[in-house]
């Protein structure tokens, strides 16, 4: 796992003719750091000197850039709004520890703000193995160690050791517990940045409020939308209901006019399959209809149905047939006759029928 580390270490410098601070301070040492994760938990991590004084981790200092404060990681894209500073040369060991030269151009940080410590921004590779180093337990180790930018940073608690011009004290390595670890933070876009735990909690924070808010909303829409479905299906049923009560009204009325047709006596308590075993047997004959299923009582009644229809329409053709010709010739007659009747009036003959 690759994270982000910040080192602390006190500035005791020089300033050359033209103003800028100078210095060749101790920036790390191997052994066991102590960080807080971003949830404030302790955690132990080993450097080992393999890793500390690594060709590749040693060069990775020369002309890193010195800013004020932890802007999060450096690169061409921001460095200038960030730099004050220049790591001039590349880490080199003394001892247990990595020293390297700096040079500040803007050191208003330290004389105005009064920022006296230096803290070095860099990425590792977290080997995730915990043990003991010279009887100090750690919970993991780190390795592949490159420095991104080094910081000016706000002054410790009291007691942190210092470096001194001179020599005369041993220069140590300042560790602060209350460092934090940086962590990566990904954005919708997709764009990752190193942020410190308290702005890294509270996007997280933001997104999970965000998360639970689409949440929310998602399930009241599912509620609304299954509401509308409730109501549309409660509807559907009630005009399915409505409409079956009217077709099964209509075939009830239906049933009692054939039966009334066949001379069956209708009462309110005549079941429908009694209604039409009667009209049946009305037909057919007296016949014992108990045992036969439904389904056949429907059919029978149903061709019962279609012969009468059948015979009704037949009368009503013959009807048809006979009465509207017989009027036709009716008709023509008495106007053949009626219209006789004037030209002989108006020829001044006698007409049957007139008075004498």
């Amino acid at each position: 796992m690759s994270v982000n580390r910040y080192d602390r270490v006190a500035i005791s410098a020089r300033y050359d003719e033209n103003g800028y601070l100078e210095d060749s301070p101790v920036l790390t040492r191997t052994g066991v750091f102590v960080y807080r994760d971003g949830n404030g938990q302790e955690r132990r991590e080993l450097r080992r000197a393999d890793d500390v004084f690594s060709s590749e981790s040693l060069a990775s200092y020369r002309n890193k850039p010195i800013t004020k404060g932890h802007p999060g990681k450096v690169n061409a894209g921001n460095v200038r709004s960030h730099q004050i500073g220049t790591v001039t040369t590349e880490g080199r060991q003394d001892g247990d520890n990595v020293v390297s030269d700096v040079v500040i151009h803007d050191p208003r940080v330290i004389r105005q703000d009064g920022w006296k410590e230096l803290s070095v921004g860099y990425s590792v590779d977290l080997i995730e193995e915990p043990g003991e180093y010279n009887g100090e337990r750690y919970d993991a180790i780190q390795t592949n160690i490159r420095v991104n930018h080094l910081a000016v940073v706000s002054s410790g608690r009291a007691g942190n050791s210092r470096l001194n011009l001179d020599g005369s004290d041993a220069a140590t390595l300042t560790d602060d517990e209350d460092d934090p670890v940086m962590e990566k933070v990904r954005l919708d876009s997709g764009i990752e940045y190193d942020a410190a735990p308290e702005v890294a909690q509270a996007y997280r924070k933001a997104r999970e409020d965000a998360q639970q808010a689409s949440d929310a909303t998602e399930k009241e829409k599912a509620r609304a939308d299954a509401a509308e479905k409730a109501k549309k299906e409660a509807e559907d049923s009630a005009e399915k209901l409505k409409q079956d009560a009217v077709k099964d009204a209509r075939a009830r009325l239906e049933l009692e006019a054939a039966a009334k047709e066949h001379k069956v006596e209708v009462k309110e308590d005549s079941t429908d399959r009694a209604l039409k075993e009667s009209v049946i047997k009305s037909v057919n004959g007296d016949s014992d209809l108990s045992q036969r299923e439904d389904a056949y009582i429907d059919a029978m009644f149903d061709i019962v149905k279609e012969q009468s229809e059948k015979s009704r329409n037949d009368a009503a053709e013959q009807r048809r047939q006979a009465t509207p010709t017989q009027s036709r010739q009716d008709g023509a007659g008495s106007k053949a006759s009626a219209r006789d009747r004037m030209i002989s009036r108006m020829k001044g003959e006698t007409v049957e029928g007139d008075n004498q």
